[in-house]
């Protein structure tokens, strides 16, 4: 008869261990989790008085409707993804356009898309314009809970002249050519994970010719462009 004597003790220590050791995984797991869970981010445009502008090819007339697009960055300024974007820009689809494209239509989009280092959907995310409200969502697994970050909406008419902006040389200001005024650029500050109905404000302007993604501060000498849209909002949850 052999007699095998069993050390309780430390073998309780060791499932201890063992148990703690999961436990701390499960943890570290569910705040991950909770961390980056999905936010949806809706946008809701309401259209102005100059959503819909009529153009003249010719003898016949075209409805023209806006370009626009909307983005998330955190604070720092760094591109996350997009929410919506026109199909036209999205795509790069213009009537009559150079080679390049209109970059000129929305600038800072372009700009920030083409320089990011992140793989967004472009395709699933774009939008047609239309006389109705449009309205787009996505779910964002890249936010953060609790990190604050930046929505923007860029938003650009062609043809869309005033004084200020005009489409040949006037009064010493330079032609704008096929583009007009700028694309106006709106913008709200938002928390991941909190539900929010949230209103974005313009706050400035695009480049004028495309040639960068800066945007100008002030809307003083912008006129039917703040008219294109009547409202903007987001909603977070």
């Amino acid at each position: 008869m052999v007699l095998v004597f069993v050390n309780t003790e430390k073998k309780l220590k060791k499932n201890k261990c063992f148990l703690l050791f999961w436990v701390l995984i499960l943890f570290v797991t569910v705040v991950g989790i909770a961390q980056n869970s999905n936010n949806r981010i809706e946008i809701y445009i309401e259209p102005g008085k100059h959503w819909m502008e009529r153009m003249w090819i010719l003898f016949i007339p075209i409805n023209n409707p806006p370009q626009a697009a909307a983005w998330i960055e955190d604070t720092n300024g760094n591109y996350i993804s997009t929410i919506t974007v026109t199909n036209r820009s999205a795509k790069n689809t213009w009537r009559s356009a150079p080679k390049a494209g209109r970059p000129e239509a929305l600038p800072v989009w372009n700009y920030k898309q083409n320089n990011s280092t992140k793989n967004n959907e472009i395709d699933a995310v774009s939008a047609a314009t239309s006389e109705e409200e449009m309205t787009a969502q996505i779910e964002n697994e890249l936010l953060i809970n609790g990190n604050d970050y930046n929505v923007y909406l860029e938003v650009n008419h062609s043809y869309d002249y005033n004084d200020y902006w005009p489409k040949r040389n006037k009064n010493g200001r330079q032609g704008t050519g096929v583009n007009g005024q700028p694309s106006v650029i709106y913008n709200a500050k938002f928390t991941a994970g909190t539900s929010n109905e949230i209103d974005l404000f313009p706050i400035g302007y695009g480049s004028v010719d495309g040639t960068n993604g800066s945007i100008t501060a002030g809307i003083e000498n912008l006129t039917t462009a703040l008219e294109i849209i009547k409202k903007v909002y987001i909603t977070v949850n």
